[in-house]
This record gives structure tokens, C-alpha cells and sequence, in this order.
């Protein structure tokens, strides 16, 4: 007889984003060896406050009915809940820490959370940085296993020609394209992803033949814009603003670098760095900042390089002689990043 498992998650498809995706493959693994059970929320975020109490309701009754030894709850939002859960039954209560949820920037979050997330029996830190924030926050290191986040390799690569790639990013951006190397960042727009910083600081001194697209949407997006017409790069930095998995799935495939310029912003951290792996699952390769949770997702001189935080050369010398090949990368990152290889992990952590 198979032995059963509750997750609950705040983030589930159909919504939209790296939580849901995170939540939904790690359920799924666990539905191939297990009877799993699961309390989701299909819905935006403002139907937290119904969702919560019925969360914990819905799990005492489960738990009555089919004494669960393991309860997952899959971000640090949710801790509350799990000690709760934690002192009206007789589970194992584990939770997964991805960044932003242990380090968000409220003064009663902060009294909240970190004491709730230390009452329970496994802490699961999506990378090295963020135990070390959990740590910070006065959660037991004994308590807490870094597994990082996974992908599921296919879902993003495109198995096109470089020289047809290269003419369906053209007729996307309407440019001609040739003899151009592409670089491309691909994510929300916040200041922590350095974007602004790299626009500013390094596109200047790359030659014409370095063209950066820009994909995605956030507060940083009019700032950007701002020092792109400073530095008159409209000609060879585009901003694509929001796009459909398709695009962003041709742009991974037809660049030539990825680009993860991160800086530190207080209290808000990279946890992972999600989109690194997905570019490789591309072969893709990656020059970013080595700082929190990119010194996971990177795997120096395989996957890509991590340059010091700020260093305008260090980023400016490695895009010119960027030398790591496509085939390579993919290997790479599909043994250490495959969804079916995180879930042995888990298995063995919140099972074992």
C-alpha cells in the first residue's frame, strides 16, 4: 500500500509564475510513488484570508480521515498554518523557504513567521543563501536541507536550427539581426536584478555587435527606459515588456548569453535564481553576479560565470569570451536541475 502525503500551497496553476510552477512539478513527482493529497489555491492572492482557515480546517479533517505522517507545505507564508497543524496533530510538518517569504520586509511578518517556520520538523531552503537568511532569523541550520529548485528540461527548448532561431527572433523584433551577438535578461523588473545597472555600465563599452533584449515587467521598467535614451541605446536594446511563454521560450533558444546582473537590495533577495536553469535547460550559457541564491543556480565553468557584484570588467570580459558550448550546458543543467532528480531529494528528506 502506498503511503500518503498532504501538500498544501498558496500557489497552484492556474495562476501563473515560479511558485505555481515550483508547486505543481513537486506534487506531480511525488503522484508517481505516492497517494498524494493536496489544499491549493487556484486563485489570486487576496483569497488568502478565506484560504488559510480552510486550508487548516480542510487538513485537520484529511488528517483525521487518512493519518498523514508527512505534511508539506510549499512556501514560508504558510507557517503559521503548519504550526498550527504542528501542535493539533501528530504529522511531520515540513515546509519549503524560497527567499522573499522568509526575508519580506514587515515588522510583524518578520516577528511572525521565522518562529512559526522554527516550530517545525524540516526546512527546505531552495539554496546556500537562503538557509543562511533563515539562519540569520534565528532557525535551527539542523533543522533546514538545501535542495534547489528544478525544471522540466523540454518544456522551454526548441529543437530549430541556430540559423531559423535566429530569423524568428528577427521577425519578432522586426531588426535585422545579422552578425549580431544577443544577450538577453528575462524577468520581473524590480531593482535588484541589476538591470538598470547593466544598461548603464557595461552596454556602452560592448561593440555594435552586442544587441540586449529585455523581457519582462516591474517597477524598474521606466528607469531602464530612462538610461537606455540616456546612453542612446535604442538601437541596440530592446525592451519586449510582458511576454507568452512562446516568445519567451524563442528568445532563451536564439540568444547567444544570458544575463543576470543582480545587486544587493536590503531584504530582498534572489532565493534561487529560477530563470538561470530554465536558459540552460536552452544551453543557454549565463554570466551573473555572484551573490545569494545565483551561486546555486550558476555552476561555474559549466553552466556559466559569476562575476563580482558591480565589476564592469569582470561582466565586460566574460560576455567577449564567453566559450562554453550549448550541448554542454544542457547536460549540465538537465542532470543536476531535472525535476525527476529534485524530487529524489525531497523523497529521501520528507520520506526517509
Amino acid at each position: 500500500m502506498k503511503s500518503e502525503v498532504l501538500f498544501i500551497s498558496k500557489n497552484y496553476p492556474p495562476k501563473l509564475g515560479g511558485l505555481e510552477t515550483y508547486s505543481y512539478n513537486l506534487i506531480k513527482e511525488f503522484e508517481n510513488d505516492f497517494n498524494v493529497y493536496k489544499i491549493v489555491l487556484r486563485r489570486s492572492n487576496l483569497n488568502l484570508l478565506w484560504f488559510l482557515p480552510f486550508g487548516f480546517f480542510k487538513a485537520l479533517y484529511l488528517v483525521r480521515k487518512h493519518s498523514f505522517k508527512n505534511i508539506h507545505l510549499c512556501d514560508g507564508l504558510l507557517a503559521p498554518l503548519g504550526s498550527l497543524l504542528k501542535y493539533t496533530t501528530r504529522s511531520s510538518i515540513s515546509i519549503s523557504i524560497h527567499g522573499l517569504d522568509i526575508t519580506y520586509r514587515n515588522t510583524l511578518y518578520q516577528w511572525l513567521i521565522p518562529r512559526c517556520v522554527e516550530r517545525l520538523d524540516k526546512i527546505i531552503c531552495v539554496s546556500r543563501s537562503t538557509l543562511e537568511e533563515c539562519a540569520h532569523r534565528g532557525i535551527s541550520r539542523q533543522k533546514c536541507t538545501v535542495i534547489p529548485n528544478g525544471i522540466q528540461p523540454d518544456e522551454l527548448y526548441l529543437q530549430q536550427t541556430p540559423v531559423d532561431l535566429r530569423i524568428s527572433l528577427e521577425n519578432l523584433l522586426k531588426l535585422p539581426l545579422q552578425n549580431k551577438k544577443i544577450l538577453v535578461t528575462i524577468g520581473r523588473l524590480i531593482k535588484r536584478k541589476g538591470i538598470a545597472w547593466f544598461v548603464d555600465r557595461v552596454m556602452p563599452d560592448l561593440d555594435a555587435s552586442y544587441f540586449y533584449v529585455i523581457a519582462g515587467h516591474g517597477p524598474e521598467f521606466e528607469p531602464i527606459s530612462r538610461t537606455i535614451k540616456n546612453h542612446n541605446l535604442q538601437n541596440r536594446v530592446v525592451m519586449l515588456g510582458r511576454v507568452s511563454d512562446k516568445v519567451r521560450r524563442l528568445v532563451c533558444n536564439a540568444a547567444d548569453v544570458f544575463i543576470m546582473p543582480n545587486i544587493t537590495v536590503k531584504q530582498d533577495v534572489e532565493g534561487f535564481g529560477i530563470a538561470v536553469i530554465e536558459a540552460g535547460s536552452c544551453g543557454l550559457p549565463v554570466v551573473a553576479s555572484k551573490i545569494q541564491g545565483l551561486r546555486d543556480s550558476v555552476i561555474e565553468n559549466k553552466t556559466g560565470y559569476l562575476i563580482e557584484e558591480g565589476d564592469t570588467k569582470g561582466f565586460l570580459d566574460r560576455i567577449r569570451s564567453m566559450d562554453l558550448k550549448k550541448e554542454d550546458i544542457r547536460q549540465c543543467v538537465n542532470a543536476r536541475f531535472h525535476w525527476s532528480e529534485i524530487y529524489k531529494q525531497y523523497r529521501t528528506v520528507l520520506m526517509g
